[in-house]
């Protein structure tokens, strides 16, 4: 599994945002900063099929010249 479909996109979010105590507050800023990152990676989380679930890893912006 390389990405994630909607349906499952949003469970993941309700899982995460379940185990954050149920509120999220994310500025503009950041939202935007991880829409579009300065060194141009568009996708920036790698998604692993687990046996028994998924794994989502936050990959590392390239090293900038």
């Amino acid at each position: 599994m390389r990405y994630l479909s909607d349906v499952n996109l949003r469970a993941v979010l309700a899982v995460l945002i379940a185990r954050a105590g149920g509120t999220i507050d994310i500025g503009n800023g950041e939202l935007y900063d991880a829409m579009l990152p300065e060194g141009g990676q568009a996708e920036r989380v790698r998604v692993e099929e687990l046996r028994d679930g998924v794994r989502l890893t936050l990959v590392p912006p390239p090293a900038q010249p």
